[in-house]
């Protein structure tokens, strides 16, 4: 008899340690809050440990930025390049640069801002190459890709506050460029002794205000100091070295005093001094660069009668300091409309010796 109470007893332990296991199942699967704030814990545990892992490999991740370059058969766009590298590098961030050659075509340009949106660049540093015609372009990229633009060196005539979706604009001041190669023309005609000397000045009107900037800095300060010079102002469509030599051909033939020749660049420059050259007028014109040259600041080193100096446009830093504003942006910081660079500089033969232009790679050097 007290072997079948044992087994009762026996028998009733096990079905009530069945019943509360059976119970304790039902309540982990019905009991959702205790189960979800265990499950949660876990989950919010693993989801900040990925939010910890996604921080560690943005700080790490590659950011794909572009260079779209006017063109580099221009040897000063290469300082821009020059200047972007060395951004990085002070910089220490993880940044791909991804360059591109706009040949001064407008079609070109346009292609080549697609092919970055397409491998994924985040950011663009654009060298535009005219005044409007690569906006509509930006703003399709910025509004379905998110990618932020700087432009740089070439400042955009937008139709509407909606077209600008740039960042902010680095480049020189322009006027600032003109009145720099203005005051070279001055110190020179002050030794001539006349009041009405005749100046030519070399336009590309295909580079819109920024070329119609550095006319009327030029035309500025030369016509404060000598209000009767007469400045003749020519367009060269192509803007480069042999256009430049044809068409100072053709002034000289129509005028037979010219004391002092600028420019929008250095090729309009050096265009017209081989002209010059050639008509063996060298001696009696007087020229200015603008950009920054090896050739003109050979010149000027070497003590050439010609060349009176070169008005510094340092890419070096151009390149650098848009690199410098498209990173900011992208970091969430809002920028000026413009966003400061140093003022353009005069290299004459007096001061060139302070200069380590024959170390700038940008030059070819």
């Amino acid at each position: 008899m007290k072997k079948t109470w044992v087994k009762i007893l026996t028998l009733l332990l096990l079905v009530s340690l069945v019943l509360s296991a059976c119970g304790g199942g039902n309540n982990n699967s019905s009991g959702g809050n205790a189960s979800s704030t265990s499950s949660g814990g876990n989950q919010q545990s693993s989801s900040d440990a990925g939010n910890s892992s996604g921080a560690s490999s943005s700080e790490d991740e590659t950011i794909l930025v572009g260079g779209a370059i006017m063109n580099l058969g221009w040897p000063w766009f290469l300082g821009t390049i020059t200047g972007m590298e060395q951004y990085v590098a002070d910089s220490g961030r993880n940044i791909k640069l991804q360059f591109e050659d706009g040949k001064f075509d407008i079609n070109t340009q346009i292609t080549q801002l697609e092919n970055m949106a397409t491998l994924g660049a985040k950011g663009i540093v654009i060298f535009p190459v005219d005044g409007k015609a690569i906006i509509p372009t930006m703003v399709r990229l910025h509004e379905e890709n998110g990618i932020k633009f700087v432009v740089g060196d070439y400042p955009q005539t937008p139709d509407s506050e909606e077209d600008i979706v740039w960042e902010t604009f680095v480049g020189h001041d322009f006027r600032e460029m003109g009145r720099v190669a203005g005051e070279i023309a001055v110190d020179y005609l002050d030794t001539l002794g006349i009041d009405d000397p005749v100046l030519v000045y070399l336009v590309v009107p295909s580079a819109g205000q920024a070329s119609v900037d550095r006319f009327e800095g030029f035309s500025e300060v030369v016509l404060a100091s000598y209000p009767n010079a007469h400045i003749i102002q020519q367009a060269d469509a192509k803007g480069d070295r042999n256009s430049a030599q044809s068409l100072f051909e053709n002034i000289m033939q129509r005028y037979d005093t010219i004391h002092v020749v600028s420019g929008h660049n250095d090729a309009l420059a050096l265009g017209a001094y081989n002209a010059a050259v050639s008509a063996n007028r060298a001696d009696e014109i007087k020229f200015i660069g603008i950009a920054g040259d090896k050739e003109v600041l050979t010149y000027i080193d070497e003590g050439n009668p010609s060349w009176l100096g070169e008005v510094l446009q340092d890419p070096v830093v151009l390149g650098y300091t848009a690199l410098e504003a498209l990173m900011k942006a992208m970091d969430g910081e809002e920028l000026d409309d413009t966003y400061p660079l140093p003022k353009p500089e005069a290299i004459t033969p007096e001061n060139i010796g302070q200069y380590d232009w024959k170390n700038w790679s940008w030059l070819g050097n």
